[in-house]
């Protein structure tokens, strides 16, 4: 099976991925969480599940509109409970950064209309200073900016500086396509987020260097007339069931957790699901085929190579 033969087709493929991740971007923006812009979470308990315009009906009363919360959209949730056996629902409440006197209205006005809590009740209430926020989110880009050059001085040193730049370019485009994703549903993203991709970074880069190294050993053995393109397809033939296995596996592993999981992490096993996906395909039909074309295309150019040779070099 020749997989090189569609090398261009797998890079167009990761190319529209990454321009309509930008443009998704662009045009509908990220939902930051609190983390990043600062403000309050309520994680409201109830006995029965309820909808957004109920919460909202809750919520519309003259003492809470005097406040100004800049209120989200709430988000009415339901998971299932093993310890209990039984079905859990609640709402999710995000605001500006209140007081503990404006809390407590909230509280009130929720459990006026759905019941009080009971003293054992799972409320969370987080609270991020905008300019904690802020810091944050600028922490969080370094992190994966770090782990990005961290990734491509660990390639270009264990094989060489092209393997390390279309690594990069194959990070790149997973980060991508989990932010385009994200944008696209409106999901939240906060620290979770950042988490979950850094989390891929790792695992996508371990699937590279697999791939790397087996492209390593058989160029041991590469004839004269053996192009990088049959090295590189020799090499996915040999790893890609590999790959698939232990992805797959691992994939399955966060569907049920995403399925079944609490709802306080299904929006970071949702950007694993992306992450795990993306970066399988971007390892074996991203990086590799980006290698090859380089590698062609630079022998070519030099003394013995085809290029020179028709120019009677």
């Amino acid at each position: 099976m020749n997989l090189m033969r569609y090398k261009k087709q797998f890079v167009l493929v990761s190319v529209a991925a990454m321009v309509l991740s930008i443009v998704a971007w662009a045009v509908k923006g990220l939902n930051f969480g609190i983390e990043f812009t600062g403000g309050t979470s309520i994680r409201y308990p109830l006995a029965e599940k309820v909808t957004s315009a109920e919460v909202w009906a809750a919520l519309d009363t003259p003492e809470i509109q005097a406040l100004d919360l800049e209120l989200s959209p709430p988000q009415p949730y339901s998971y299932f409970d093993a310890e209990s056996g039984t079905q859990k629902h609640g709402v999710l409440i995000q605001t500006r950064f209140i007081t503990q006197e404006e809390e407590e209205k909230i509280l009130s006005a929720l459990g006026a209309a759905f019941g009080q809590l009971e003293a054992d009740s799972a409320l969370q209430i987080n609270q991020v200073e905008p300019v904690i926020g802020k810091e944050m989110l600028l922490n969080a880009f370094y992190a994966v900016l770090i782990a990005w050059v961290l990734m491509l001085i660990y390639i270009a040193v264990r094989f060489e500086f092209k393997s390390g730049v279309v690594s990069l370019l194959a990070l790149i485009h997973d980060v991508l396509c989990i932010i385009g994703v994200f944008a696209l549903l409106g999901k939240e993203v906060d620290l979770s987020f950042v988490a979950a991709a850094l989390t891929i970074i790792g695992y996508s880069i371990n699937n590279t260097i697999v791939l790397f190294d087996r492209i390593r050993e058989n160029m041991r053995f590469k004839q004269r007339t053996e192009s990088y393109d049959e090295v590189v397809n020799l090499s996915l033939l040999q790893s890609l069931r590999r790959c698939l296995n232990t992805s797959l596996s691992t994939i399955l592993a966060v569907l049920t957790l995403y399925l079944f999981g609490s709802p306080a992490i299904r929006d970071f096993m949702l950007a694993l699901l992306i992450g795990l996906t993306v970066g399988t395909y971007s390892s074996a039909f991203l990086a590799t085929p980006l290698w090859a074309i380089w590698k062609t295309a630079e022998e070519n150019k030099g003394p013995t190579g085809r290029l020179a040779v028709a120019k009677g070099k």
